[in-house]
């Protein structure tokens, strides 16, 4: 019988090494880093190396490592241990040696309390590390905390050894008790693989890949990138396959079939049962993070059933939907067009084949739905952006705020403009218009932001940034503040919510916008909407259109809609 650390996050870490083919660990005494310890002498497949003194400890798996180069742990007590660490650290960083230093700690509400053994260790080695970690503190039986362990130090192995190797530091505050012992788990831990750029022009690793999709029920799913022609025609070479279902949301700038787009239409419109016939086996994922909600919810609750492989170039290892397998760091389009090419040869398995057309069949039964409901509805926020992005120049630019026009854009897809573009590297509506000021300047043709009233409220002061380009355009939906948190559950029926989060700007939008030299219309029904809209894009002037509607009547329509089944 073998026993282990009754710390399971100590345990994972070690499972994590140990299964990513760590062999040599060079181990030092301490009482803080027992369990750490412990997790080591539980494992017969790690080579312990016993050294007293860190900084020899230190050379001493750099050694190891600059021979053998495979990566090699180091495992020291809390405190100054861990700095005895930086002088072989720093020479593994710049020689490009793969070390993965790992260093016990106080727990955070020690630190600076006078307590023994300790200083400030997160961060202690960044400028001698590839990348620095935290473990976290909290109850081990905690799935989420669980996922992230694993997913760091899957990280931290891949980091060490990928591009040029260098060191990482995984820095693990422990709490007492420290030296209890359980029964060796015999669970195999999650291994993320990692296939680097100069790989995918192995004709045999590609093929091991189409081999691997052409028996999958596959689902491609794009978040936010830049319009690419060459990107485009890989992506829809591969989006062709009959075992191949799509789910892209506009800012991916994929101009593929307008069902690839209906994401929470679809994700909305069927029960659990359904959507559940309809999960894939493996998920492919490419571009930035995604706006819907429904989406990452649906792909998460498919943990343990299939695989993901996130393709492209990324700064950490993105695991949002929690079942991330693999990882390939490689030119997106290249990786499309050698797949396919491959994948061509092959024959699709048999159970798989229907797999677009389900999800074409189910899309479509969706969008009958949608349109019914919108068109039967009483004017609000769904009619006017229905009315907005049907009619939007196929050659217009189109920026949206983050909120609701983001998300109405997703639900709302009956054309594709020549580009669609959000801030949604962190998802703030700071900055709208000075974004959208500057990429009107960069665009000879049409340039359509649509912003909400508080959005707009934030960055009102770019309405009057010099040399504003007359081609750009700017929708104002005005309904009485952050109309996102009328809909939101965590938000919608709190008694504060007008007044703490909806927070009606109080601005003169018109006296505003004459002020600084544009343009301005109103509408607030849908012939006066639709008229303007005409005005908006034949105006030779910088234009702005305000929209005005009921933004609590607009938020019910909007959970009305999202609550309809098919």
């Amino acid at each position: 019988m073998i026993t282990d650390t009754d710390k399971r996050f100590c345990s994972l870490l070690f499972d994590v090494m140990e299964a990513k083919g760590v062999k040599d660990i060079v181990c030092s005494p301490g009482s803080r880093n027992a369990p750490l310890l412990l997790a080591a002498s539980a494992r017969n497949s790690l080579k312990k190396h016993f050294v007293i003194d860190e900084r020899a400890a230190g050379f001493m798996a750099y050694g190891l490592a600059l021979v053998s180069r495979k990566p090699v742990a180091l495992v020291c007590t809390s405190g100054t241990a861990l700095l005895n660490y930086s002088p072989a650290v720093a020479e593994a960083y710049y020689h490009g040696v793969p070390l993965v230093v790992i260093s016990a700690d106080r727990p955070m509400q020690w630190i600076d309390q006078e307590d023994s053994q300790t200083i400030r260790q997160p961060d202690a080695l960044a400028n001698f590390v590839k990348k620095s970690y935290n473990m976290p503190v909290g109850p081990d039986n905690d799935s989420e905390l669980l996922w992230y362990v694993n997913r760091i130090t899957n990280d931290a192995l891949i980091t060490a050894c990928s591009q040029r190797p260098g060191p990482v530091h995984l820095n693990v505050p422990l709490a007492e008790p420290l030296g209890l012992k359980k029964i060796k788990n015999s669970d195999t831990p999650r291994i993320i693989e990692f296939i680097q750029a100069d790989s995918i022009g192995n004709k045999e690793i590609i093929r091991q890949l189409a081999m691997r999709v052409a028996k999958s029920k596959v689902m491609l799913v794009a978040g936010f990138m830049s319009p690419d022609s060459a990107l485009q025609k890989s992506v829809s070479s591969f989006a062709r396959f009959p075992n191949v279902a799509v789910m892209a949301e506009t800012i991916s700038n994929l101009h593929l079939t307008l069902t690839d787009y209906s994401v929470d239409s679809v994700l909305t419109a069927y029960d659990k049962s359904r959507l559940e016939e309809l999960s894939p086996d493996l998920i492919i994922s490419v571009g930035g993070s995604l706006v819907s909600r429904k989406l990452k919810e649906y792909l998460r609750k498919n943990i343990g059933n299939c695989e993901h492989w996130a393709i492209g170039y990324t700064h950490t290892t993105v695991d949002c939907f929690q079942s991330l397998s693999l990882r390939i760091e490689t030119d997106i389009t290249r990786f499309f067009r050698s797949l396919s090419s491959s994948l061509s040869k092959l024959q699709i398995a048999a159970h798989s084949t229907g797999y677009k057309d389900s999800w074409l069949d189910a899309r479509k039964k969706a969008l009958q739905i949608k349109n019914t409901f919108v068109d039967n509805s009483p004017w609000s926020e769904l009619q006017a952006f229905n009315l907005i992005l049907n009619n939007i120049p196929g050659s217009c630019n189109l920026l949206l705020s983050n909120g609701t026009p983001i998300r109405y854009d997703q639900i709302i897809t009956h054309k594709l403009p020549h580009s669609t573009w959000c801030n949604r590297g962190v998802s703030g509506i700071d900055g709208t218009v000075a974004t959208a000021v500057g990429a009107a300047k960069s665009y000879p043709g049409v340039t359509l932001l649509i912003t909400g009233d508080l959005s707009l409220s934030y960055d009102i002061g770019s309405l009057g940034l010099k040399e504003i380009p007359d081609r750009l355009k700017i929708i104002v939906i005005d309904n009485e503040g952050g109309g996102i948190f009328r809909f939101i559950s965590s938000t919608s029926g709190l008694e504060e919510r007008e007044k703490y989060f909806c927070m009606k700007p109080d601005l003169s939008l018109k006296e505003i916008a004459e002020g600084f030299g544009w343009e301005y219309m109103e509408a607030d029904s849908e012939n006066s909407l639709s008229c303007n809209l005409k005005k908006l894009y034949s105006s030779t002037h910088k234009t702005i259109l305000r929209v005005v509607c009921d933004g609590v009547r607009s938020a019910e329509i909007l959970k009305a809609y999202m609550k309809i089944k098919c």
